[in-house]
Formats: C-alpha cells, structure tokens, sequence
C-alpha cells in the first residue's frame, strides 16, 4: 500500500487535534500550503499557537531534492520544525535535517498508515526577524511600527523597506508576539481553527 501527501496530511490533522499543547490554546489555528520567505518557499502545513510550528511533508513519492532550500527557508521562520515522511526517506532525511528538527515517519499497521517518531523535536533559537516580518502585510507592518512610535514616512515604504525597519527597531520578542497574533486574527485568510478541523474530520 503507497502513502500519500493526502494520506499524511490528514494524519497530521488528527495529531493536532489531539495534541494538548494545541488543544489547550483556543486560538489555534492551522494553515496549509503557506507562503515564507517572500514565496521562495512553501511550508505544507503550520500550526499558530503561542509559538509558530512549521510541517513538511515528503512522502514516498516526493524526493529530497528541493529539501536543503526549503530548510533554509523554513529556519528563519519557525519556533519548531518537523518533517513527516515516508519510511524509505527516513535515513536520508536524518542526515539532511538539522538537529533541532522533530521527525516523524509513517508506517504500515493492520495496512493502516500511523505516524511514527524518530526523532523529538526542538526550539529554534535563530528566528530571523526580518524574514519573519515578512508573513505580515503591509498594513500590519505599518501598525506594528506606529504601535512602536515610529509614523514619519512608513505609508510610502514598500513592505520589504518596513520589514528592514521593524528588524532595526522593534524590539525581537515583540515582533514575535505581533506576528504569531496577527496571523491569528487574520479575517478572510486560509487559516483555520482546531474546531473547524475537527468539524472537517469528522464528515
């Protein structure tokens, strides 16, 4: 039996929907196919909590090559980091993925596919804040950077400008924190809350 992108993915749904340090924040929310590093990348799937948790996917009909561009897209980005793959990936994954990165495999049981963990995973200490300012939009980069004092000239900065003077200015943990909540409360975006999934899963 071959396992799919789909079929992991509906597996990590129900992972999350189970997972307490998710499940205990009612703000959680999950996006899938989301835009970093000014679209040089796309994580499969992202989980926005108290923290942002970043997913890839490869499955056993992915292959690895576009691996080391994307984990150096995805380390600028995310608090955490896992990769779920398929079981012939697993030891060359091993290899390519820094030591902070949690991976998961998936297994055949009674010809069920069930996640599996290889490795823990662990925080990122090295969020770029630059690249991270960059998941905002341009009106919240301009908030962001009245809330901090800063008006003179912001409306007429392109985005990538505003995120060059939030990484100079704004303190780092405070743009963590505006970041993580904005793309919360995002209205009209492609987010989706933990009950809204459970809901899905559930039809």
């Amino acid at each position: 039996m071959k396992v799919y992108d789909s079929d992991i993915r509906e597996l990590l749904k129900y992972k999350f929907i189970t997972l307490k340090k998710y499940t205990s924040d009612p703000t959680t929310k999950v996006v899938e196919e989301m835009d970093v590093c000014m679209g040089t990348s796309r994580i499969d799937m992202a989980v926005l909590n108290g923290k942002l948790h970043g997913y890839e996917i490869k499955s056993e009909q992915d292959t690895l090559e576009r691996l080391p561009d994307q984990i150096e897209s995805y380390n600028k980005i995310f608090d955490t980091m896992t990769i779920v793959t398929g079981e012939k990936h697993v030891s060359k994954v091993m290899k390519i993925v820094p030591d902070w990165w949690g991976v998961y495999y998936v297994s055949l049981n009674k010809k069920k596919p069930v996640l599996k963990r290889k490795r823990q995973v662990k925080k990122n200490k090295e969020i770029d804040i630059f690249y991270l300012s960059q998941l905002l939009w341009k009106n919240e980069l301009c908030e962001l950077l009245i809330d901090n004092g800063i008006k003179k000239g912001i409306k007429s900065k392109t985005r990538y400008e505003l995120g060059i003077l939030v990484s100079k200015v704004v303190n780092n943990h405070d743009t963590k924190e505006y970041v993580r909540e904005k793309l919360k409360s995002r209205k009209d975006w492609k987010a989706v809350e933990l009950k809204q999934l459970y809901d899905d899963l559930q039809q």
